[in-house]
């Protein structure tokens, strides 16, 4: 039995305010930073060879003379590496350098390669020994004579069935700004198909969506990323596609925190982890429809065009390579999703805000309390399972200048660009009298609200109940809610603290989760059915024959309504275990 001790609850009268000492984020998220690793150049890509070393194409821009690529080779996946060639083009400026590895083993390096205002070519060569020779193989695509019609950023992936495809910015098609254009080859990169387009403004125009990146993902299904200039701060976006080729029409989906130059990995765990100039990263654990953000980022550089990319370079690792005084890479540790104690209780004794990741917003901690000082602006922070969908969550709060102040529950996707930048509930406390509840899905919808004293400085017991649609309010008095309110909009994610316009404090939280994760079981001689609720995909049915010697299963489950299913058939063994875990 594990027992959590909690401070005594806050007597509701005025408080004496005591000094503030502010705090790092954090750390919350699924990977721990750690140290790092300087190649020099620009503009950095890499990829595994098949004898587990790995190759890093960089820029070289020297003065008076047209910019090169140099390929590295690390032993050691990545600690140190050594300068093994270099690739040029007499007259022509190269940049965007990008490699991949064949099934047979053969390296493929394309690249960007321009004279301005001239020629633009997105040429392919070939290394038939690990990166140390090449020999020019193809040309993707050309731009000749077309002023400043360029094109630019290439990115290879291997398909499943082991074609090669290719996505870049393409700025030469008559209405449209730029686009991301697709071609496949099935020789190895010898020949193209003709062009498609897997992301273009619908009609035309000034949109520019570019800097593609792609990758396939743990249930066989492909992901791209990209960022559209001119669409907020070059926000970024995704697709997916069943095949890698064909892609929905249309602009994709935003993804939150994220801004210009983006990068996506998929880790063997199941996990999607992505980056972009924001110099944020993010993890996904349901392919993409939800985000949350690390704290504290792999490098604190704030909106800088550092060209990242993500790469897991061991079973429980991953690098973030950016360029900022030259290409570098940090090396991070991948943790297994956290066990979250039921109840899960935070006082904040401890001055940190661990497991919790902030999104905008001013944070400090004061005498056990943690504290938003949000005045004249907004921010929230947010921790937790992002499958909660039921239970409980309660918290001692004090606004200490007019505003609102309150609580977050089932809140997925947010972000810091606005007030109501995610999508889920909100309960809080106005100073002027009211207690209000309403949902947010980047735009704010008022659900109901009551009167209620709301005096600054003082500290009110304010917790919200929701189960299915039926959310209860409490305010002081814990057993009559003030109000009761049925919406179905959202259905699970995290919880978490908010301030509007307001400086406020919140101490004694604590969420008892009535909907915790169990599996179920049915079947017959013929087979076995698994089921439950929708949970992040690096948790995986596990068997065995004894508790002692589980191993994680192979077969993907299929998700129905919220809920995972599997089939199986009976196990030989006359007594298996089944349980739910990470690898």
């Amino acid at each position: 039995m594990t027992v959590f001790l909690k401070k005594p609850g806050r007597l509701l009268a005025c408080a004496l305010l005591l000094p503030i000492f502010a705090a790092v984020a954090g750390p919350a998220g699924p990977v721990s930073w750690g140290s790092t690793v300087t190649l020099g150049g620009g503009w950095g890509r890499m990829t595994r060879l098949t004898n587990g070393h790995w190759l890093c194409v960089t820029t070289r821009y020297p003065a008076g003379t047209n910019s090169y690529l140099r390929i590295h080779r690390s032993t050691n996946d990545g600690r140190n590496w050594s300068t093994l060639s270099e690739v040029a083009e007499d007259g022509r400026t190269l940049d965007n350098g990008e490699l991949i590895v064949l099934p047979n083993g053969t390296v493929l390096l394309t690249m960007r390669s321009l004279i301005p205002d001239l020629s633009y070519r997105l040429p392919v060569y070939a290394s038939t020994n690990q990166g140390a020779t090449w020999t020019w193989r193809s040309n993707i695509d050309s731009s000749e004579n077309n002023g400043a019609k360029g094109l630019w950023e290439p990115d290879f992936w291997v398909l499943d069935d082991g074609r090669l495809v290719v996505t870049y910015s393409n700025e030469k098609h008559p209405g449209y700004s730029q686009l991301i254009s697709e071609r496949v080859s099935d020789d190895q990169g010898f020949t193209w198909s003709a062009e498609l387009w897997a992301v273009a403004q619908p009609g035309g125009g000034s949109l520019r969506p570019g800097m593609s990146q792609m990758a396939r993902m743990a249930n066989g299904r492909y992901i791209l990323v990209y960022e559209i200039v001119n669409s907020g701060s070059a926000d970024v976006h995704y697709k997916i596609s069943d095949n890698g080729v064909t892609w929905p029409t249309g602009l994709g989906t935003r993804i939150p925190c994220h801004h210009c130059g983006p990068f996506i990995a998929s880790l063997t765990n199941g996990l999607l982890l992505v980056s972009s100039c924001e110099n944020q990263v993010s993890f996904s654990e349901d392919y993409g429809e939800t985000w949350q953000k690390i704290d504290p980022p792999a490098w604190n550089l704030g909106y800088y065009f550092s060209w990242p990319a993500i790469y897991q370079t061991r079973s429980n690792e991953v690098a973030v390579m950016v360029v900022t005084n030259g290409v570098r890479l940090r090396f991070g540790t991948v943790s297994a999703p956290p066990r979250w104690p039921n109840p899960f209780t935070d006082n904040f004794d401890t001055g940190t805000d661990a497991g919790w990741a902030r999104y905008g917003g001013n944070f400090a901690f004061e005498s056990g309390a943690y504290v938003l000082n949000n005045e004249g602006t907004y921010g929230k922070a947010l921790t937790g399972d992002n499958f909660w969908s039921a239970g409980v969550l309660e918290a001692d709060v004090m606004l200490t200048s007019p505003g609102n102040a309150g609580l977050l529950f089932r809140a997925t996707n947010p972000d810091y660009t606005g007030p109501d930048d995610l999508s889920g509930y909100y309960v809080g406390l106005d100073t002027a009298g009211l207690v209000i509840l309403g949902r947010m899905n980047n735009a704010w919808t008022a659900l109901t609200n009551r009167p209620v004293a709301v005096p600054t400085n003082t500290w009110h017991r304010l917790k919200v109940a929701f189960q299915g649609s039926t959310i209860s309010v409490f305010v002081n008095d814990l057993q009559q809610p003030r109000f009761v309110r049925n919406d179905s909009t959202f259905a699970r994610g995290q919880i978490g603290v908010r301030a509007f316009q307001c400086d406020a404090r919140f101490d004694n939280l604590v969420f008892s989760n009535t909907a915790p994760l169990r599996l179920t079981v049915s079947g017959n001689h013929s087979q076995l059915n698994f089921s439950w609720p929708e949970s992040s995909v690096v948790l995986k049915l596990h068997a065995a024959s004894n508790l002692l010697t589980g191993f994680p299963l192979t077969n993907l489950p299929v998700k129905n309504q919220r809920t995972w299913n599997l089939t199986l058939e009976p196990p030989p063994a006359p007594l298996q275990f089944y349980w739910l875990g990470a690898p």
